[in-house]
């Protein structure tokens, strides 16, 4: 993973070049107009930072995939932003990939070729998670993002619930923390692993702020 101290807006653009086969796709996962668990002012920064990446990609030409967790919610703060999506879907179970979504989404991002995605969305230490990562139950194995050879852009400030003090950032990535493949796991031993919030892998970065 690379940490970035600087604005994620002004990298998207070096990921968004179709002239050169390299497409960024803007991708919400899990979002609703509320979080139970999130403090107000916290929901209200959310709300802006997403509004606002989700305006800069609509104008940079960058496509908008929305996954709903189980059914679909409409987000008015996503949907005010986007009107209709270029693609969306609903989890039929953990994860988001491997055909766990209907429509699945993994054939339209090979359709498409979408080389990188803008991360945003509800639970970051959950679906958020379970996007990146794949997920792990019952000997059961399903691809993340990071599996796809995609490469994922992020911000704290564009994932619920949104914690001021993770812009340190140090404190959130420990040097134990390891890349790793879910195709290579030992699925005996996948209960025993406390998985982190996110993994160490060379196609994730995640930059200290939206914009400079």
């Amino acid at each position: 993973m690379s940490i970035i101290n600087g604005s994620l807006l002004a990298d998207i653009v070096k990921f968004h070049k179709p002239e050169h086969n390299a497409n960024t796709a803007a991708i919400v996962i899990d979002e609703r107009d509320e979080h139970l668990d999130e403090a107000a002012v916290n929901g209200i920064i959310r709300k802006q930072s997403q509004q606002e990446t989700l305006h800069f990609c609509k104008e940079l030409g960058c496509s908008v995939i929305v996954v709903h967790d189980l059914w679909e919610l409409y987000p008015r703060h996503i949907y005010g932003v986007i009107g209709q999506p270029d693609f969306s879907c609903i989890k039929e179970a953990s994860g988001v990939l491997d055909g766990a979504t209907s429509p699945p989404l993994l054939p339209y991002l090979k359709e498409q070729e979408i080389t990188s995605l803008v991360l945003m969305g509800g639970k970051y230490d959950m679906c958020v998670q379970q996007s990146l990562m794949g997920t792990y139950s019952f000997a059961t194995v399903s691809s993340g993002i990071l599996n796809h050879q995609i490469i994922v852009l992020s911000s704290p400030s564009l994932l619920a619930d949104y914690n001021p003090e993770i812009y340190s950032l140090s404190p959130k990535f420990s040097p134990s923390v390891s890349s790793f493949n879910n195709e290579n796991i030992d699925c005996a031993c996948l209960n025993k692993i406390n998985w982190p919030m996110f993994v160490l892998s060379p196609g994730m970065r995640f930059y200290t702020k939206i914009k400079e």
